[in-house]
């Protein structure tokens, strides 16, 4: 069987019948030439052997007939015809040719025989002369014959191999179709693979090289469905994580943007496909900050294959400004300790004055002399009250949330200074739906609005109205006033401490005021123009609410 490892094969297959189509065709090429080779060698032997002697043949019998005595002419014809023979012996190509021409040979010698004996005996020449030239004549039938069976053979070979060649041929398709079938089956399959679609299984069925091809194939085919599952897993994978990501990743190739997260989207919205904005574009390598409207972005910029870039950006402005409210408080931490040192020590003298120049004025009795006192007095309060602020910078102490309605909340502020406040000519109005409890620090939020309705008073204002919003996850008190107005550079510092407009103010109101709002996790914004008042926003978390949209 193993000899016959070759047959299961399609090369050894095709081969096979190829080889014996061969063979065939040799063997009846060596057939039809040896025919030919011995039609060729009859006829030469016919033309130069046979023919010439039955002529010679003739001319002799003829010589006879007319009992001519020319001896010499006899003798010329015999010679003629022995060479004649020679030349047939030295062509002959078989030994039944060659047995002929030496017969002729022998009968050349009877006739030569019977020439010698003289003109007594002319009958015995005649038919010595008869039987060569009947030799002759036989031969050529015999040769002629020969010739033609040869010829037929020669054709029948052709037409055997041309009926052979019928079936080989047939075979050879067959074997052929038989292969290229599942060639063209594979070749769609290579095709739908190098189109990205995922090929069917080939079947050829057989254990020939096709078969091995088409199963390295479906292996081949398995293996890079598996390998593109594994990467479209991995691709998943890797999307999920960029879309769980806060921090903004976009990728952008030729100018356009192939791959964005919801994060990107969300901040520089951007969609997967699009041009990438000229903003972006603009961009350089490395990490750089981005201003944009009131929004601060710290953006990474990487170069990607040949022409693409990986950006990598976040908002980073609630974190720039609790870097700055944190730097803030050391400082302003820093300083309450200072000054709490400071107030400490000057808090005793102030309070022995101050109870000095009490008792001092119940002993004056002149109306001009209790007025300098009461001067003292005052100023003595004054000093008290800076030290109080300076006391209420270094204290920080811990928020305490109590639930309680900040409409309630404002309206008793409010009430605790109308009297103050319309000495002054200032009315406010507190605009403010029902919104529930809210769980805040009461005593920080009174303290800053106490201060702003105050402030509001001492600029100038006539009318404040104080709002009360809840909602998106925090409460809104919103303190607008129709006062002067600030520059923008004035309404920059405001917060500062130690800054101040007033000619006796201390700095430290709006200062110690945004401290407590941001302990508490809010914050407080000013909006002002000149000649269009102030605004006061300040924001404060609520436990309670829903929380604000992104």
């Amino acid at each position: 069987m193993r000899g016959l490892g070759w047959a299961r094969t399609l090369r050894g297959r095709v081969l096979g019948v190829v080889a014996v189509a061969v063979l065939a065709n040799l063997a009846a090429l060596a057939f039809e030439v040896e025919q030919f080779r011995r039609i060729g060698g009859a006829v030469e032997t016919v033309n130069e052997a046979w023919l010439p002697l039955a002529r010679l043949t003739a001319r002799m019998e003829a010589q006879v007939e007319r009992g001519g005595d020319d001896d010499a002419r006899m003798e010329d014809l015999l010679d003629d015809a022995r060479a004649a023979v020679l030349r047939g012996e030295v062509l002959a190509h078989t030994a039944e040719e060659l047995a002929g021409l030496r017969a002729a040979e022998a009968q050349l010698e009877d006739v030569a025989a019977a020439h010698g004996a003289g003109g007594d005996d002319t009958g015995r020449l005649l038919d010595e002369v008869r039987q060569l030239g009947a030799l002759a004549e036989a031969r050529v039938a015999a040769l002629s014959q020969n010739a033609a069976n040869a010829q037929q053979r020669a054709v029948r070979v052709s037409l055997i191999l041309a009926a052979l060649g019928v079936p080989l041929g047939a075979v050879l398709l067959w074997l052929t179709g038989t292969a290229l079938r599942p060639v063209r089956t594979l070749t769609q399959q290579v095709r739908r693979l190098e189109a990205g679609e995922r090929p069917g299984p080939v079947d050829t069925g057989g254990d020939d090289e096709v078969g091995a091809l088409a199963r390295a194939f479906d292996a081949m085919a398995r293996a890079v469905d598996e390998r593109d599952q594994q990467v479209r897993a991995a691709s998943a994978q890797l999307r999920q994580v960029l879309d769980s990501l806060n921090v903004a990743v976009a990728l952008v190739e030729g100018g356009r943007v192939r791959v964005a997260n919801p994060a990107a989207t969300a901040l520089w919205a951007l969609s997967e496909g699009l041009p990438l904005p000229d903003a972006l574009r603009a961009l350089g390598e490395g990490r750089q900050e981005r201003v944009v409207v009131e929004r601060t972005e710290d953006v990474f910029v990487a170069p990607f294959g040949d022409s693409g870039r990986i950006l990598v950006g976040e908002d980073v402005t609630d974190r720039l400004r609790d870097r700055e409210r944190l730097v803030r408080s050391e400082r302003l931490a820093l300083v309450g300790q200072l000054l709490a040192q400071v107030t400490h020590e000057v808090r005793n003298p102030l309070n022995a004055m101050s109870l000095h120049a009490e008792l001092l004025a119940d002993e004056l009795r002149g109306a001009e002399q209790a007025a300098l006192v009461a001067t003292v007095v005052d100023e003595i309060r004054r000093l008290e009250a800076v030290t109080e602020r300076y006391l209420d910078l270094a204290r920080r102490r811990a928020p305490e949330l109590v639930a309680e309605d900040p409409v309630a909340m404002v309206r008793s502020v409010v009430a605790l200074e109308e009297e103050r406040l319309r000495r002054l000519s200032v009315t406010v109005e507190v605009d403010a739906p029902p919104c529930g409890e809210v769980e805040f620090d009461g005593n920080v939020l009174r303290r800053a609005l106490l201060n702003l309705l105050r402030n509001a008073a001492e600029a100038g204002a006539h009318r404040v109205v104080v709002q009360v919003r809840r909602g998106g996850g925090q409460v809104e008190f919103v303190v607008r006033d129709d006062g002067p107005g600030m520059e923008p550079a004035t309404a920059g510092r405001v917060f500062e401490p130690f800054y101040s407009t007033k000619a006796r103010g201390t700095g430290l109101g709006l200062a110690v005021t945004r401290q407590g709002i941001e302990d508490l996790g809010g914050q407080i914004l000013v909006e002002s123009a000149v000649g269009e008042g102030t605004t006061f926003r300040i924001r404060v978390p609520d436990p309670g609410g829903a929380p604000r949209p992104a």
